[in-house]
This record gives C-alpha cells, structure tokens and sequence, in this order.
C-alpha cells in the first residue's frame, strides 16, 4: 500500500505589542497541536550562554545576511538594534513539506510578508486586555540596556492601527482561555476544505482526482 505524502504545513503567524504574552501562548499552545512547530530565525547577533545553533537561532554574519536579501532567500526580515532577524523561505519551505505547520512569533511587518508569500498563511494578532495592563506588563518585567517603556507602549499603538492586516484580533486577558481560542483556530484552518481536498481526492475520498 502506497504511503499518502503528508498535507503540506502553514505558517501560523503570532503577532503583537512586546509584554502581550505571545512567548507563553505560544509555548502553551504547541503542547496541544502535534505537529506544530515553533520556527527558527536567522540573526546576525551573537549566541546567548546557552543557545544552540539550528535551535535558538541560526547564527550569520551581517555579509552573509545581507547577501540572504539580495539573493531573495527570506520570507520576512527586520532591523531590530544594529542587528538582523528574519526566516529563510527554504527553511519554511522544508518544514511545510514535511507536514510541519510553523508558529512565526514576529511583527506587522512580517506578517505581511508572509502573507503575501503563502496565500494559506493565518495571521493573528494578540491583544492585551487594556493598555493600562500593557503598561503593567512592561513595566513588571526585568529591564535591559534597551528598554524605553513609554517608546514600546507608543509602537504598541502606532501597531495597532495595522490590525486588518491579521485574519484574527485574540484578547490575552485570561492565559488557557486565550490559549484555548489559539488552538481552536489552528484547528479550523488544519481542517479547511482548500488544504485537504487534494489529498482526500487522491485517497477517493472525494470526487475529482482519481487513482484509476
């Protein structure tokens, strides 16, 4: 008996202000879907104690990255403090092949990249349940070098003003409530008529493709 390639993976892109909470909606939600992974970015930045490459990170020089872009070879990519962060298309295009849905923790702007690189892309945005709480969550969280509380809340609001771009707005006020809607719509779309149909025609499980 002939083994059925596997339905190809989507991206599922995880989008929203930092101290929303996507890091932990996401890692709560990947315990409830099977064969969702958590995608790897390449970054031009140095390895954390700890970090692995090919986990964490893939690790690149600036030339290499820059030679990334100009060769087309990213799916999305930002500038964030004098250093680079983005996917690779290959990298993307392997897992999908695999049957591998992928959960993309990234902004606005490379959810549109995305979106406009894999039409069956789901794009959600996660909401805090005020900006009153967004404003505790930053300011509760441990500072670094980096940290400009007031200049996060106002890119938080100049982000919002771009949420048709996302097919979900998902409000994080409650944590496995929040966790629970994720899930659900990963589910919906694993089960979306133009991602299965093929593979059920060519299992006769529905008219049109036929194994004869």
């Amino acid at each position: 008996m002939q083994t059925q390639p596997p339905t190809p993976g989507i991206p599922i892109v995880v989008s929203g202000p930092s101290g929303v909470g996507k890091g932990t909606l996401i890692a709560e939600v990947m315990k409830l879907c099977p064969g969702l992974i958590l995608s790897v970015s390449m970054t031009t930045r140095l390895p954390r104690p700890g970090e692995q490459e090919g986990v964490n990170y893939f690790y690149v020089t600036k030339e290499r990255f820059r030679e990334a872009i100009e060769n087309n070879e990213m799916a999305e990519w930002a500038s964030v403090y004098e250093n680079y962060y983005g996917t690779l298309r290959r990298y993307l295009n392997e897992q999908f092949e695999k049957g591998l849905d992928v959960i993309l923790d990234i902004d606005v702007q490379g959810a549109a990249a995305i979106r406009t690189l894999y039409s069956g892309a789901v794009l959600v945005y996660i909401l805090p349940p005020s900006m009153e709480a967004l404003r505790r969550r930053l300011y509760s969280r441990p500072k670094s070098e980096h940290d400009d509380l007031e200049s996060r809340l106002q890119q938080a609001r100049r982000e919002m003003r771009f949420y048709g771009v996302f097919d979900y707005l998902l409000v994080n006020d409650k944590l496995e409530e929040a966790v629970q809607n994720l899930n659900h719509i990963i589910n919906a779309h694993r089960l979306q008529r133009r991602r299965l149909e093929a593979a059920l025609q060519k299992q006769n499980l529905l008219p049109g493709l036929s194994s004869e």
